[in-house]
């Protein structure tokens, strides 16, 4: 077992960059599982601030990251890059060198990128269950438009979707990933983006298979909930949007 692992890169940015597209490239493939790379503002101290930051990700089987014309994500003036690496144990002493690739904006852009973790922590799947249902919802405070989806889970992750409720009382699946793979975890992204009005709630509804059916399952016989090593569980419906004034 390897605890998640951070390490800190000082930017040195003099001032604003925007990033136009973002590509992980992993060192060691056969150790690194996946990167997410935040940033910390210099008057940012631990953990809980930077963990808004985000900037990109990468797992097996995600694509490089580009927005379309007038959208960048910033990273500010005088900002650390802070790096969360998690590294699967091979059994010998392994060595790593990851990158992470940008290609910037030459001027500001007009629209800025968020990233919304749509999550739900507190679940318990019962041993055995091979269909447990996990939601979660965050509602836009303000006009938006979605650009695309990242859903995370893990080895029990069966199924997920994004169902919208507009404030009319309509409601949408945005996306919907009938066979989820722990092994494969790509992002998807819309053609045209989707503009929601303020006030839309965007749930995540996910199932687990934590039966002796999934062929995945580390251990049928015990009651999963949120960790950060693979054989726990995860519920994270990342939403990549742009605020619309």
């Amino acid at each position: 077992v390897v605890p998640y692992l951070y390490f800190e890169t000082p930017t040195g940015f003099e001032e604003d960059v925007w990033i136009e597209a973002a590509e992980a490239r992993p060192g060691n493939r056969q150790a690194v599982h996946h990167i997410i790379l935040y940033y910390k503002l210099p008057n940012q101290k631990g953990r809980r601030g930077f963990r808004d930051n985000w900037i990109d990700g990468a797992a097996p089987g995600t694509t490089p990251l580009l927005f379309t014309a007038g959208v960048g994500r910033k990273i500010p003036a005088g900002a650390t890059l802070v790096w969360e690496m998690h590294y699967t144990a091979t059994g010998k002493e392994e060595q790593d060198r990851s990158q992470f690739a940008f290609r910037l904006h030459k001027q500001r852009p007009e629209r800025e990128a968020r990233m919304i973790p749509v999550t739900n922590n507190r679940f318990r799947s019962p041993a055995g269950d091979p269909n447990h249902r996990v939601g979660s919802a965050f509602r836009l405070p303000f006009a938006a438009e979605v650009l695309g989806f990242a859903p995370h889970m893990h080895l029990r992750g069966k199924d997920i979707e994004y169902p919208a409720r507009y404030p009319d009382g309509r409601t949408e699946v945005l996306m919907s990933m009938p066979k989820y793979d722990f092994n494969w975890q790509s992002g998807y992204s819309l053609k045209v983006p989707r503009r929601l009005p303020p006030g839309t709630v965007i749930e995540c509804t996910a199932h687990f298979d934590n039966s002796a059916g999934n062929p995945h399952n580390p251990n049928p016989k015990t009651t999963v909930q949120w960790g950060e090593q693979t054989w726990q569980e995860m519920m994270i419906g990342f939403i990549d949007i742009v605020p619309v004034q």
